[in-house]
């Protein structure tokens, strides 16, 4: 097979970059990936107990785009599914006694840790007025630690998300960019959703059906277990690539500091519940803003679309700084490096070199949902439809 254009990852922003090439052009498209299998972080499949499990943690389809959802919905089948989760809290420093509350924090969170009388909306800004009365509440904020007590009060940050932070991050609020936590939400009323967004879905028989659909077309060829860097020479004459990799890596050998990332290592284990609707967690995901263990959540696969076993998988997650990039760090240090390599990446772009385009998280250094990889994805193919980039391929 003659390639034309070739994509390096088999992840949302991979895939649906060769599904806009394979439906809207002739060229020959090859699809690599590092690892055995496609649909990078999203890869799931059933184990021994008959579970559906995603072998890098839960993922979870939500969007407001109805672009996003009118594309990805064609492939696999996808059904209604609104997550919620809940925080394990110690209320009292010494006390063994946990308390499950909702996240993101709403009423009930506030009833059932701090304030039993608030009952109204009205009640709600009036309690976080209080609590927030005696810090700096307006912007722009310098870290994530004043963005979220301007909006949490002292109380709140330090029962739910200082600690949380540092198992996460390896860093405290005060040392993250203001976006990190500015991304968690706040409700002034009851809704203890995870997400509001009107769309909110699962893949009934998983992510990697979504994926086998994704790129099944005759002009898409697989390959797995491939290492970009070790065969990037038997790509030289492709008219055009997509790499959705960490793109500090692609430029390792201009000899700058690499990016930080954080990474995740998982821990599960099977219990026994004899009853096929059984369940061991209250949600089937509880966090633990706590330093009383080492990890950041468990995840419960058998709740999601409320699957049947007589046993329950239970997955716990480990942030590390070591181990596959899942998370760009987001400070003032790494953005100023990341500038570097945009600066790099403008001229391999050029199509007197070797007409690369940088797509994705790691690629653009950026944290993003899976929707917002999918819809990068296909605001960049409009892009490059308007700029004619792709016009010798359009034949």
């Amino acid at each position: 097979m003659t390639i034309d254009a070739l994509i390096v990852g088999a992840g949302f922003s991979g895939s649906v970059i060769a599904r806009l090439l394979a439906e809207n052009t002739k060229a020959k498209i090859l699809v690599i990936d590092s690892r055995d299998h496609i649909g990078g972080n999203c890869y799931d499949y059933v184990n021994q107990y008959g579970i559906r499990v995603s072998k890098y943690g839960a993922h979870l389809f939500h969007t407001k785009r109805q672009d996003v959802w009118d594309f990805i919905s064609s492939y696999g089948t996808w059904e209604p599914w609104e997550h919620k989760v809940l925080a394990k809290i110690y209320p009292r420093d010494g006390c063994d006694e946990s308390v499950h509350v909702p996240v993101p924090v709403c009423i009930q969170t506030i009833q059932q840790l701090y304030d039993p009388s608030i009952e109204t909306e009205e009640d709600m800004r009036r309690w976080l007025a209080e609590e927030t009365k005696n810090v700096i509440n307006s912007g722009p904020f310098k870290n994530s630690m004043e963005s979220a007590v301007a909006r949490f009060g002292c109380r709140i940050y330090n029962d739910f998300f200082r600690n949380y932070t540092w198992k996460q991050w390896n860093k405290y609020p005060d040392n993250l960019d203001s976006s990190v936590l500015e991304r968690i939400p706040l409700r002034y009323d009851r809704d203890d959703r995870y997400f509001t967004d009107p769309i909110q879905m699962l893949p009934s028989c998983g992510y990697t059906q979504v994926f086998d659909q994704l790129l099944d077309h005759p002009q898409i060829e697989i390959k797995l277990s491939t290492d970009y860097f070790l065969e990037r020479h038997c790509f030289n004459g492709v008219q055009f690539t997509v790499f959705t990799g960490p793109i500090d890596g692609y430029f390792a050998s201009y000899g700058l500091d690499r990016l930080e990332y954080r990474s995740l290592h998982f821990e599960d284990f099977n219990i026994n519940v004899e009853q096929n609707d059984a369940v061991v967690q209250p949600a089937s995901v509880v966090n633990e803003p706590s330093m009383r263990v080492p990890y950041t959540r468990t995840v419960e696969f058998k709740q999601f679309l409320n699957q049947r076993s007589p046993y329950s998988t239970l997955v716990r997650e480990y942030s590390s700084s070591f181990g596959e990039p899942y998370y760009p760090v987001p400070n003032d240090q790494n953005l100023k490096l990341y500038s570097k390599y945009q600066q790099l990446a403008v001229k391999e772009t050029g199509k007197e070199r070797r007409n690369v385009q940088f797509l994705g998280r790691l690629a653009n250094y950026k944290y993003l949902n899976m929707d917002q990889a999918i819809g990068n994805a296909l605001d960049h193919w409009q892009q490059w439809k308007t700029e004619g980039f792709l016009k010798e391929m359009v034949a």
